[in-house]
């Protein structure tokens, strides 16, 4: 739709093989002042200490800077600042190297070359949390179709990160199972008699559904459908919050739960899902900052084009593409970025051209 050649490409998606862990690099500072090297020193040091040998950095969130032994102030951009040693704090997300090299060769026949792979719950979370969210301490859940993600933040800090193999696709097992019906009969069932409040729904309610491959038809109690619904989500949410117990982040979860995925548009989850949980749930809306522009070359774009993109924009699917775009102009991806040992290439190549600058100045 957009006629040009891809060349890079930046892949958000979710995994269960994916290893997270917070952790810190602490350096002594050599020249008094702050600079790339020594961020990309503290993150060298992290990964020598903490990643396992047979695993790849996908994704490192920095989470803040301490300058020298004041635990009191996190600061952001430390670069410039006056100082004797620094400890960088870092949430960690770790792929197995063998699957990163999978990953790389399904590009590989079309000369595509992978920049960035994102975990796809920080993707989607930059789409949906809101300021105030991430301040108060949110836990944001995307139930997917075979996965669920998970992403803790608190005091704008990402703390924790998990993938578990728990999903929408389960429901719709249960239902096959419990019910006798076929996968597919199961999933047409679920999205359009299913709901996953049992308490809304009475005992007494039945669904004569009509058999696809036997031509027969069955009656279903849709309390008992209820029912079934409702135990694979109270599972979902008992496996989160177990994770959750375990890092002790139960306690910070102030502003609630922000629930995002196909599997969080069942009927009655949300109502649900308060009143088991005890806490603030709500599902993700769309983010203002994504909208249309006007078009003002109309022979340069197909109508038809722009239409679909304008449609695409409220298509919920979308909303971990946005996200990820979101997340590449954010102020914690460009933090990150100087971790890396490409930052210091960049670094060092400015400072170089700076310095040929003002020679040059001086000789003239």
């Amino acid at each position: 739709m957009a006629n040009c050649r891809v060349h890079s490409v930046w892949l958000s998606f979710s995994t269960p093989e994916l290893l997270s862990k917070n952790s810190y690099g602490k350096v002594y500072i050599e020249d008094d002042t702050v600079s790339v090297k020594d961020i990309v020193n503290a993150l060298g040091q992290t990964k020598q200490r903490d990643m396992p040998r047979d695993h790849y950095l996908m994704q490192h969130v920095q989470q803040g800077v301490y300058i020298n032994d004041n635990s009191s102030l996190l600061i952001e951009d430390p670069i410039g600042t006056f100082a004797h040693e620094i400890t960088v704090m870092y949430h960690l997300m770790m792929l197995p190297v063998t699957s990163r090299q999978n990953m790389e060769e399904l590009f590989r026949p079309a000369n595509v070359r992978v920049d960035h792979m994102i975990f796809d719950a920080v993707s989607s979370a930059e789409y949906s949390l809101m300021t105030e969210e991430r301040e108060q301490g949110v836990c944001f859940i995307d139930i997917g179709y075979n996965t669920t993600s998970i992403c803790v933040y608190k005091e704008h800090k990402l703390l924790f990160t998990k993938c578990i193999t728990n999903g929408a696709n389960n429901v719709t097992m249960d239902i096959s199972a419990e019910l006798g019906l076929t996968m597919l009969e199961a999933e047409v069932l679920k999205k359009e008699q299913g709901t996953a409040d049992s308490s809304k729904v009475d005992m007494g309610s039945f669904y004569t559904l009509r058999r696809r491959e036997s031509d027969d038809e069955i009656t279903i109690n849709l309390h008992e459908l209820a029912l079934i619904i409702e135990a694979r989500y109270v599972d979902i949410y008992n496996e989160v919050f177990s994770l959750l117990q375990e890092v002790n982040l139960v306690d910070h979860i102030n502003s609630g739960v922000v629930l995002a995925g196909g599997g969080s548009k069942m009927k009655g989850l949300i109502a649900m899902s308060k009143r088991y949980l005890g806490m603030s749930v709500v599902l993700t809306n769309k983010n203002e900052a994504i909208k249309p522009s006007e078009v003002n070359d109309k022979k340069k774009y197909d109508k038809q084009h722009v239409k679909t993109v304008k449609r695409m924009i409220d298509e919920p699917k979308f909303y971990t593409a946005f996200g990820t775009l979101i997340y590449s102009q954010s102020d914690q991806f460009r933090h990150s970025e100087r971790s890396f040992e490409e930052a210091l290439i960049h670094s060092q190549k400015n400072s170089f051209l700076k310095r040929l600058n003002k020679f040059l100045k001086e000789a003239l």
